[in-house]
Parts: structure tokens; sequence; C-alpha cells
């Protein structure tokens, strides 16, 4: 297993978009962070405190490195089918099942170095730039754990739609789409014919309430931390396994 992921990382770090795509959740967290400190200072000086409003981007960066991971994630498990370079690792291992494992793992462990990489500037960001009384509390440290496990989830959704469609194109595209715009449709279609609480059940929903993580108090807005962790890991637990086991049928040349 260990000359399973050892291949796997090298193959990873051979190509280019491992660390291109690693640059615009990073920036998008400096920048997001830089302008919610200065909110944040502006209401402090209106308010004399900070009312939470510094961590908004330490949200948004998480979720941009969620989303960015989940792409990369997906092209990453996409990619050898396009090129047909899968067979080869399929012929020289034992079985089907330890490529797979050691692919995901390998995914997961890139996404992860994401989040951090992300967390840790949004919040030298947030500490350099909010004059006032923002700190490291308990909140804001399980807003950041709890963002990092999103992270890892969510490459984990993308690892099952790149192995589900053996493509990096169009699982991209699906997370492109869902992850900030078509999620919020969907629901409120359903809202409009009736279906309320839907976003209860979804992946976008459910990955937010999981970031929120005690930074919002209003009881019904958004799913409990607990039943949020649930369900986006059951989302993700669902995708891996279905790309796992189109992955174990499917024909190679």
């Amino acid at each position: 297993m260990t000359t399973l992921l050892t291949a796997e990382i090298r193959k990873v770090t051979t190509l280019n978009f491992w660390w291109a795509l690693a640059l615009p959740p990073i920036f998008v967290g400096i920048c997001a962070s830089a302008i919610s400190s200065a909110v944040a200072n502006g209401t402090e000086d209106l308010t004399g405190e900070l009312d939470g409003v510094a961590v908004v981007g330490l949200f948004v960066a998480l979720m941009f490195s969620m989303l960015f991971a989940a792409v990369f994630s997906a092209v990453n498990t996409g990619t050898e089918f396009r090129h047909d370079t899968i067979t080869t690792s399929f012929l020289t291992a034992s079985s089907r099942d330890r490529v797979i494992a050691a692919k995901i793992a390998v995914t997961a462990l890139f996404s992860l170095g994401y989040g951090l990489i992300v967390a840790i500037c949004s919040l030298t960001c947030l500490l350099l730039f909010t004059a006032g009384s923002f700190s490291l509390d308990s909140e804001t440290m399980a807003s950041v754990a709890s963002g990092l496990f999103a992270v890892v989830l969510w490459s984990l959704i993308g690892s099952g739609l790149g192995l589900l469609f053996g493509s990096p194109t169009w699982p991209s595209i699906v997370i492109v789409a869902w992850f900030p715009f078509g999620e919020l449709i969907a629901i409120g279609i359903l809202s409009g014919i009736g279906i309320d609480g839907a976003w209860h059940v979804t992946p976008s929903a459910l990955t937010f309430s999981l970031v929120a993580a005690g930074q919002i108090n209003d009881d019904g807005v958004v799913t409990s931390w607990v039943l949020a962790a649930v369900g986006l890991s059951l989302w993700a637990a669902v995708l891996v396994a279905a790309g796992w086991l189109r992955t174990r049928e499917r024909d190679i040349s």
C-alpha cells in the first residue's frame, strides 16, 4: 500500500494543476479576510464591538477552499481515465480496490493541505488587520476545525464524482455549477412547489451549517452542527461508494 500511496503522490506532484488550483482560494481567502477586517473595524468604531463580522472572511475563505478542493479531487481522479493511464495502475497493482483507496486518500490529503494553507492565510490577515478584540477563541477554532473537516468531505465528494463519471470535465462542471448557484436554484424551485426544508439535507447548506459551528445562534435557521456533519458525511460516503463500485466494474483498455 505504501508503494501505491507514493505513486499517487508522484502522479499529483508531476502535474501543474495541483498547485495552480491552490492559488485562487488562497487569493480569495486573503482578500475576503482583509475586507471583513476593514468592515469589522468600522463596525467596532460604531458599536464598540466586533459582533462576529470579522469571521465572515474566514467563512468565505473556507467555503472557497472546499469548492477548489472538490474540483481538484474530481480532476485528479478523473484524468487517468481520459488518458488511459489508469490501465497501467490497475494491471500493476494486486487489486483495483487498493489503487482506488490510495488515490482517494492522497487526493484528500492534498485537499486538506489546501484548507490548512487557506485557513492560516485567512487567520493571519484577521489578526493583522483587525485592530480590535478579534482573537483565536474557541468558537473561531471550532469553525476552522469544522471547515477543514468539510474540506476533506468535499474532496471525497469530488473524488466520488470523478470516479463515477470517469472524466474530469463533467464532475468539475457539476461541482462549480452546484456549489454556489445550482443548490440555491434547486431549493427555490422546491420551495415554490411546496417542498420546504430542503436546505436541511442539501450538501452546500449542510456545509454552511457545519462551518458556522456555534457562530450563528438563531435556532432553526441552520441545521445543528452534529446533523450537518452526519448529513454531509453521508453525501460523501454515497458518492464515494458509487464511484468506487463503478470503477471496479468499468472496462479498461
